[in-house]
């Protein structure tokens, strides 16, 4: 499936996820700044974040958040695979191993700058996986808890 017309990085990660998944869910949407805001989102090179909804025998792995606990995830370094900086970043925070399973759905988000032709995009994953290993290595790290649910505003961008 060919990707719209939006910039050369994020259109490469959402290139590689359609090769590597089916059925996911894009969403699309256009926000127009003024020149200040896009100035300040501009320089930064952010174009992919991704959260991982890690599905467990005690339910749903989860960190601290500011007031609420949240699936884990973050920014991605420019150029790296998406289902692989998941992973990592699901074990850097909670200290659990997980395979991920599906891509669930994708956000693209477009800010355009008022005064100017000039636009940012960022790609905004959530993954499913499951927890690997046993109960030893499931048990997560200070700051992450396996919950009965996530609220959903807190598993997607």
């Amino acid at each position: 499936m060919s990707s719209p017309d939006i910039s050369g990085g994020v259109s490469a990660y959402l290139d590689a996820l359609y090769e590597r998944y089916e059925g996911f869910d894009v969403q699309q949407t256009t926000v127009s700044v003024d020149s200040e805001e896009f100035d300040s989102v501009d320089t930064r090179s952010d174009i992919a974040e991704v959260r991982v909804r890690v599905e467990g025998a005690d339910g749903v792995l989860a960190v601290s958040g500011d007031d609420e606990w949240v699936t884990p995830g973050g920014v991605v370094e420019a150029g790296g695979s998406l289902p692989a900086a998941a992973r990592e970043l699901v074990e850097r925070q909670t200290g659990v191993d997980c395979r991920i399973e599906t891509l669930e759905r994708v956000s693209l988000v477009c800010l355009q700058c008022d005064a100017s032709e000039r636009e940012v995009w960022q790609l905004s994953a959530l993954f499913e996986a499951s927890a690997d290993g046993d109960a030893e290595t499931t048990t997560p790290a200070e700051g992450a808890a396996w919950r009965q649910s996530v609220s959903e505003s807190s598993a997607a961008f």
